[in-house]
């Protein structure tokens, strides 16, 4: 079987959809069945870190001053055409493609008010509808967002295919190396200092700037030494320099562009917390929440779409508040029995969610798409 790969989203900086791709071609390219070949199309070729990484990875190169989706239907299409199953895991595909596909829909964040624009609602939205709808399998992250591909977007559910989202092996508990733990509370705050954690893309709809106000309350109301790193770009209405000195902590808060010259830097990140936070309005899934639970790390998290099915059961549930939050943190830090707990269930959550088997569910479903012997019909 012949598998084309959508490779796009590996350019720039690799935050969740971009570690997606990298994991999935990771352990592909040790669980391709032999005489299979996987064609991997790029627009720019790849960094230094990933050249070479996946030997048995064929790397085609399109490289074209156009991006998004002019490349992927100019320039991809016609270059896949041939092959069995084209695999696009990120939302969009080659216009007016007609041979056999597979796309991975992480969200549909839409489908919440105020979560996008109108403008983003006209474009995106119809686009992300118009592939999903062409495509013979529709791969999603979990039921909440399979549920709204189904109803939004008006894919049959047939076609649609829950395979969750994991961790890496490089992230586990690291209480056996508390040098490492203690050089890296010290490389961000500048002494062995405890801090609670977010990492990923800060914004509104994530309630970053409430995590910010929780935090200078706990720090207002309490004698807590703790310290709060936002490991990620920020993306709010407001600058984050302006929200820090308005409450008053901004020695207290450390905000990164969140680049590491590889993924597995981040497990000593999660580890060095006392608490991982995602008080976030709406997502499809969370991988960081899932590295964090591998890692050991307590979790508080909102009890909000895929959140709730990354981390319930598993972390310190909550209505996304201010109240709600402040009263957690407060609470998972005053007893250590119940951070333990926590700890323990995460690790348990983390330990059944590993990439390797998760990886392979989705390799299933695009040989499956391939080996048809049928195309596919529209679903409206």
């Amino acid at each position: 079987m012949r598998i084309a790969f959508n490779g796009q989203r590996l350019a720039g900086q690799p935050f969740g959809v971009g570690r997606y791709l990298e994991y999935m071609l990771r352990y592909w390219n040790e669980q391709l069945p032999e005489g299979d070949e996987l064609s991997l199309f790029l627009r720019r070729p790849l960094d230094e870190r990933l050249s070479g990484a996946w030997p048995r990875v064929r790397t085609v190169l399109l490289e074209s001053r156009m991006s998004g989706l002019p490349w992927e239907t100019l320039r991809l299409g016609p270059a896949a055409a041939d092959y069995d199953v084209l695999f696009c895991p990120a939302y969009s595909a080659p216009l007016r493609y007609r041979s056999r596909l597979v796309v991975a829909n992480h969200s549909v964040n839409e489908t919440e008010p105020q979560a996008h624009s109108w403008l983003y609602r006209q474009t995106y939205s119809r686009l992300y509808q118009h592939c999903a709808r062409r495509a013979e399998a529709v791969i999603v992250p979990g039921e909440r967002t399979r549920k709204a591909v189904e109803e939004y977007y008006g894919v049959p559910n047939e076609r649609l295919h829950i395979v969750h989202q994991g961790a890496d092996e490089a992230f586990h508990p690291m209480d056996d190396q508390p040098e490492l733990l203690s050089a890296t509370r010290k490389r961000f705050f500048g002494s062995d200092r405890p801090y609670l954690l977010f990492v990923g893309q800060g914004s509104v709809r994530r309630n970053i700037p409430m995590l910010i106000e929780a935090f200078a309350k706990l720090r207002k109301d309490g004698d807590w030494p703790h310290g709060l790193l936002l490991f990620g770009p920020y993306k709010g209405d407001a600058p984050l320099e302006a929200i820090l000195r308005e409450l008053g902590v901004q020695n207290d808060v450390v905000q990164t562009d969140g680049v590491v010259d590889h993924h597995s830097d981040l497990a000593p990140i999660y580890a060095a917390a006392d608490i991982f936070i995602h008080p976030s309005e709406n997502e499809g899934w969370s991988m960081t929440t899932t590295e964090a639970m591998a890692a050991g790390t307590a979790v508080i998290a909102a009890d909000r779409g895929g959140l709730g099915e990354v981390a319930s059961g598993h972390a310190y549930m909550i209505e996304p508040n201010l109240e709600a939050l402040v009263d957690a943190i407060q609470t998972v830090l005053s007893d250590d029995s119940l951070r333990a707990d926590l700890r323990r269930k995460a690790r348990e959550r983390g330990e059944a969610l590993r990439w390797e088997k998760l990886a392979l569910q989705t390799l299933d479903v695009v040989r499956d798409v391939g080996n048809a012997t049928k195309g596919y019909v529209d679903a409206g």
